[in-house]
């Protein structure tokens, strides 16, 4: 985040990690626009982060699901704002018995998790990469990491976010652009609502650990800490064993 000037597009801003990302980017000074469907919702966050202390965000309105849209709205976001970064985390996941068959929903998993955030960080990538500077960061999961039944749909799509922002700081690299790859585990969040386990981290946890990468460039993050080691094992279970466990 040194020596680029201008303000943080947050997309997705109401989700609970972004909610909390903001607020802390807010308590830090910086300049935020906050980008979403919901234009009632984000004007009361933005009046919220201001009454805490921070500057008043702007407010746009951005639907990670319009695609034919995103050039557009990039422009109109381009042409009212010098820009530094974007944050983006968009996510929906639904049980995977509610897929099985339900092509509407595997595809609406696919739009939300990959399709639509590849096609808007796709636009940031081109204008950070003509100004030398500017980062990119995401929100994908640890679930991306290995295929389970349990989450097919919603993994595979992860996985695909993780391969895509893979690519991109591949393509980006010399040019000054960060990007990076935010891979939370269980967070407590509207999506996670009903979870039951000791593993579970509260958004300004994880916002706090999203926040202290962006200040050292880390390209990538997991968070908390202790699931990259859960998922080094993970990934290292034979799939003869793996198919057999249930979880």
């Amino acid at each position: 985040m040194k020596g680029v000037t201008g303000g943080i597009a947050v997309i997705g801003a109401t989700s609970g990690i972004a909610r909390a990302v903001a607020e802390r980017l807010a308590a830090e000074g910086e300049d935020l626009i906050l980008m979403g469907r919901d234009g009632a919702a984000l004007a009361e966050q933005a009046e919220g982060l201001h009454k805490a202390g921070g500057r008043k965000p702007a407010c746009m309105i951005w639907d990670v699901l319009d695609h034919a849209g995103h050039a557009g709205k990039f422009r109109e976001l381009a042409a009212a704002h010098a820009l530094k970064g974007v944050f983006l985390a968009a996510g929906i996941q639904f049980p995977q018995d509610e897929c099985d068959g339900d092509a509407a929903k595997t595809r609406l998993t696919f739009d939300t998790n990959l399709t639509g955030p590849a096609i808007i960080l796709d636009l940031f990538a081109a204008h950070f990469r003509e100004k030398k500077g500017g980062f990119i960061s995401c929100v994908s999961s640890v679930a991306g990491e290995r295929g389970r039944g349990k989450v097919l749909a919603y993994a595979a799509s992860k996985a695909g976010l993780t391969a895509y922002l893979d690519g991109l700081r591949h393509r980006l690299a010399g040019t000054g652009v960060l990007v990076q790859t935010i891979k939370p585990g269980f967070v407590r969040t509207r999506m996670t609502a009903g979870l039951r386990s000791g593993l579970t981290a509260e958004p300004e946890r994880v916002a706090r650990d999203i926040v202290a990468a962006l200040r050292a460039g880390r390209e990538e993050i997991y968070t908390p800490w202790f699931w990259k080691w859960i998922m080094l094992i993970i990934k290292a279970i034979p799939s003869p064993i793996f198919r057999k466990l249930k979880f």
